[in-house]
């Protein structure tokens, strides 16, 4: 899932001397080719990013550390995201977050064995490029079936549970029949056909 957000940077006297393009140049190296960079202001860095991630605060996150891995002495001081009217698919946020905690497994696995990306790749059968994308969140080109396959053969033991959603679902004549008598209709409101309404 994509995400806009920008961020904005503080830099070393030392950094702010430097030249444009090295500075360009070592934030591609870095993985920020998804963002364009904004150099004005004497000592001040803006990217705006439309990264790829589980969610935005994931997003946010890995592209912080890669501007500072590109920049050491870069210091961020503000972070803005963009107003949407959009509304959230629910269901595909609830799957983007159980990918998310599928991946952070992996990454576990791999910190506490000690991998390298290729180290890792070979144990799973994977590119080590496919490995660096599931270390950095994201979700694009893999599904919830093949990081359950990725864990299983890491040695872990993969357990789903399903629980009832707490939003509670109504169908709009039940809610019609439970009115007063009394109760003032709107005209035309008997013919209108039963449809799920949802509250939160």
């Amino acid at each position: 899932m994509e995400h806009e957000f920008t961020l904005r940077f503080r830099l070393d006297p030392a950094d702010s001397a430097s030249d444009v393009d090295d500075i360009l140049e070592r934030l591609g190296e870095a993985g920020c080719l998804d963002a364009l960079v904004g150099i004005g202001a004497p000592g001040k860095i803006v990217l705006d990013f439309t990264r790829t991630a589980t969610s935005l605060a994931e997003a946010i996150r890995i592209a912080v550390v890669d501007v500072e891995s590109a920049i050491p002495t870069a210091v961020l001081y503000s972070t803005e995201v963009p107003e949407s009217g959009e509304e959230k698919d629910a269901v595909l946020m609830e799957k983007l977050a159980l990918m998310e905690s599928l991946m952070k497994e992996v990454t576990a696995w791999m910190e506490g064995n000690q991998l390298t990306y290729a180290g890792a790749a070979e144990k799973l059968w994977l590119k080590p490029a496919r490995v660096y994308e599931i270390t950095r969140m994201n979700p694009e080109n893999i599904t919830i079936d093949s990081l359950v396959d990725i864990l299983l053969r890491a040695g872990k033991s993969v357990h789903f549970g399903i629980e009832e959603s707490t939003h509670q679902r109504y169908r709009l004549a039940d809610l019609m029949a439970d009115m007063p008598q009394g109760m003032p209709r709107v005209a035309g409101w008997d013919s209108m056909p039963s449809a799920g309404l949802e509250t939160s």
